[in-house]
């Protein structure tokens, strides 16, 4: 039967020396010798049976003590893992070799910390955190939206989400369900789709998402037609008297805000920040809240002047959009705003459509598309509309442009009576006079 036995390499030593196992097979085999990594001074050894260091003794403290019982402990560690070791060689009909012998008493490395892995929620929620503080309120407010289809979206499917899982596949799973399940319309699934794609940029450049399949990812936009008032629907707007009512004074509030807007085509958000200071002489300059463009809306005969003289003087305070567009809407219908309208509305193949009276429709971006509208149809270049309100393309700003009845019929009676007329000309001095080939017989 093998044994193990522990001595010191240098016995008379007068400082610690090195202790080293000794494995004798006894089946004819050399014995192996083992260094254990450990040192002890002589002083604290019990040579001959014991073999092992002393842990009894009045001239031992406990700190010592403490130590030669780990030391001890080590020693019996290493003679199990040794005998277990070669019974198991011997089972296998095996001779281990020396080197074996030596990596078989090793201690178990210590499993390597694992780094844990890193999840997009998480990740969403500190990337929010992130931006909040160079982004605007209403994109924050958007990635938190898209966090809670994420999280939800997540339970429904019983599996957490990992960036490795951001494939073709999901997208075209987590879009049906915002499609199917949530009901969201094609704008606004495409706008998560863009903070969506923004946010994985961000975690591929910081190392955490390994893929980029998002970049292929993609959500058609089908913009509604826009909704804007006509020449008699402002007059009507504006003239209505609110007055009797038990909330005269927020319906006047609320309608001389949105009177601002259609008067100069600022964004409700740049109305409510307008402070005496952006007002210049005539002309009104301020950075748009939503872009930081700077915007330059020139006031000279503007119908806005008297209303924003009632803003600096507090008789006009602003309020938040939600309540805006609430009473707005209940101008609107006192105004007898009722035109039958279609709202339509794009969901993936789907095209859904219902015709409300005209002032349910209306809210504060009405204002602004109202100020594009009619200022085209009274004959301004498109150049100098977008000059005022801060559109940098045509491709965005065309979808402001509402093509009234009255325009369009002043239009084709332009063109086609001047067409008329050329033509009734060219056939009248055809008629009147010979032609060229008759002249030169």
């Amino acid at each position: 039967m093998a044994t193990v036995s522990f001595h010191l390499k240098e016995p008379k030593a007068d400082k610690p020396t090195a202790i080293f196992m000794w494995f004798n097979p006894q089946n004819g085999q050399s014995r192996v010798r083992i260094y254990t990594g450990d040192k002890i001074h002589p002083d604290q050894w019990a040579g001959g049976n014991l073999q092992r260091a002393i842990t009894k003794g009045r001239a031992i403290d406990q700190d010592l003590k403490r130590t030669n019982e780990a030391l001890n402990a080590n020693h019996e560690r290493m003679s199990r893992q040794l005998l277990a070791y070669w019974g198991e060689c011997r089972a296998l009909g095996k001779l281990p070799t020396a080197e074996e012998l030596r990596a078989a008493i090793e201690p178990e490395a210590a499993p390597a910390p694992t780094t844990a892995t890193p999840r997009p929620l998480p990740d969403l929620l500190a990337y929010q955190e992130r931006h909040a503080r160079t982004r605007r309120p209403n994109t924050v407010k958007a990635l938190g939206t898209l966090y809670n289809h994420l999280h939800r979206y997540q339970t429904v499917r019983g599996q957490p989400l990992e960036y490795t899982g951001f494939t073709p596949q999901f997208w075209h799973d987590f879009a049906a369900y915002l499609l199917d399940e949530v009901r969201l319309v094609d704008n606004s699934i495409a706008k998560h789709l863009a903070h969506f794609k923004h946010f994985l940029g961000d975690a591929h450049e910081l190392g955490r998402n390994p893929l980029q399949d998002y970049k292929r990812w993609r959500w058609a936009r089908r913009d509604p037609e826009v909704l804007a008032l006509t020449r008699a629907e402002l007059r009507a707007l504006e003239t209505v008297n609110v007055s009797m009512l038990p909330n005269a004074a927020r319906l006047e509030n609320a309608r001389a805000l949105f009177l601002i807007s259609c008067y100069t085509g600022l964004r409700f958000s740049d109305v409510a920040a307008l402070k005496p200071e952006h007002q210049k002489g005539e002309w009104l300059q301020l950075t748009a809240q939503k872009t930081s463009e700077k915007l330059t809306v020139p006031l000279r005969g503007n119908q806005a002047v008297p209303l924003l003289a009632k803003l600096w003087a507090g008789e006009v305070r602003a309020i938040s959009n939600q309540k805006l567009n609430q009473y707005i809407k209940d101008v609107a219908r006192l105004a007898q705003l009722n035109a039958p309208t279609e709202q339509v509305e794009y969901r993936g193949s789907q095209r859904t459509s219902v015709t409300l009276p005209k002032h349910e429709l209306i809210s504060s971006h009405t204002g602004r598309r109202t100020f594009v509208t009619l200022s085209l149809e009274g004959g301004l270049s498109w150049e100098t509309i977008m000059k005022a309100t801060g559109h940098k393309d045509f491709k965005s700003f065309r979808r402001y442009i509402q093509v009234t009845p009255d325009r369009l019929l002043t239009d084709f009676a332009r063109v086609w009576g001047e067409q008329e007329l050329a033509t009734s000309k060219f056939l009248s001095e055809s008629s009147s006079s010979p032609s060229a080939a008759q002249e030169g017989l």
